[in-house]
């Protein structure tokens, strides 16, 4: 008896003349759907992902930030207060008075501490300050805004004031910087969430009132008002 292999199949091959002509047109149509499935999951991942990453591992939103009020008056008294005001305005200070159950008069913000220090060291009767914003799990909006208002609205409208203080550009070009900053600061603003700090920066950000101040004075007051106002939305 002869040997002969075993052949194993499980599925008879069909001749060319069986084969389904339907075949090609089932298989685009199924490559078709999972296009669109993997389209689909892409764009949700897309809308998701940014919020799903901000609130990773209970992280805030926005990291906080501590600035640093040079201050040139501290007093319990009104009238006094007022006083010095005037007299840091004259002097091309803010001249803001911040009430922390003390009336202080601010002239300018810093976001470094060593820089406040130094010229408290050359300052008689002066002394600085911090605030220290808070760590936030905040709608995306507020964040976008905090982070221009802390970040690159506080240091552009800082490089404009400190090249006009020492005379390097004129009062227009000063101007001219800051009110374009606080001009983006004001359509971020309008977008908040949150109402308290959408009218903080708002009330920060109002152009009127120059007319009894020098240029110098004007936009450090602009510069100090904005950090404090929303300081204060966010911490009250």
């Amino acid at each position: 008896m002869e040997d002969h292999p075993y052949i194993i199949s499980r599925r008879p091959r069909r001749s060319e003349k069986y084969r389904d002509p339907r075949r090609p047109k089932r298989a685009a149509g199924v490559l078709v759907i999972v296009l669109l499935l993997l389209t689909a999951g892409i764009c949700a991942l897309v809308w998701l992902l940014p919020g799903l990453t901000e609130t990773a591992g209970g992280s805030p939103s926005f990291g906080g930030k501590t600035f640093y009020f040079l201050a040139t008056a501290k007093t319990d008294e009104r009238v006094e207060a007022l006083t010095a005001a005037q007299t840091a305005s004259d002097r091309g200070g803010a001249g803001h008075i911040y009430n922390d159950g003390e009336y202080r008069v601010i002239a300018a913000v810093y976001d470094r501490e060593s820089d406040v220090k130094t010229l408290v060291s050359v300052n008689a009767d002066s002394h600085y300050f911090a605030l220290e914003y808070p760590k936030l799990d905040c709608d995306e909006r507020d964040r976008r805004a905090l982070e221009y208002l802390t970040g690159e609205w506080f240091s552009s409208v800082f490089a404009a004031v400190t090249e006009l203080d020492r005379g390097n550009i004129t009062d227009a070009a000063a101007e001219r910087a800051v009110f374009s900053c606080c001009r983006r600061l004001e359509k971020l603003a309008y977008d908040c969430a949150n109402r308290a700090l959408q009218n903080a920066l708002l009330s920060a950000v109002e152009l009127d009132g120059q007319a009894s101040r020098s240029t110098l004075s004007f936009l450090r007051l602009i510069h100090v008002k904005a950090i404090v106002y929303a300081y204060i939305a966010l911490t009250d």
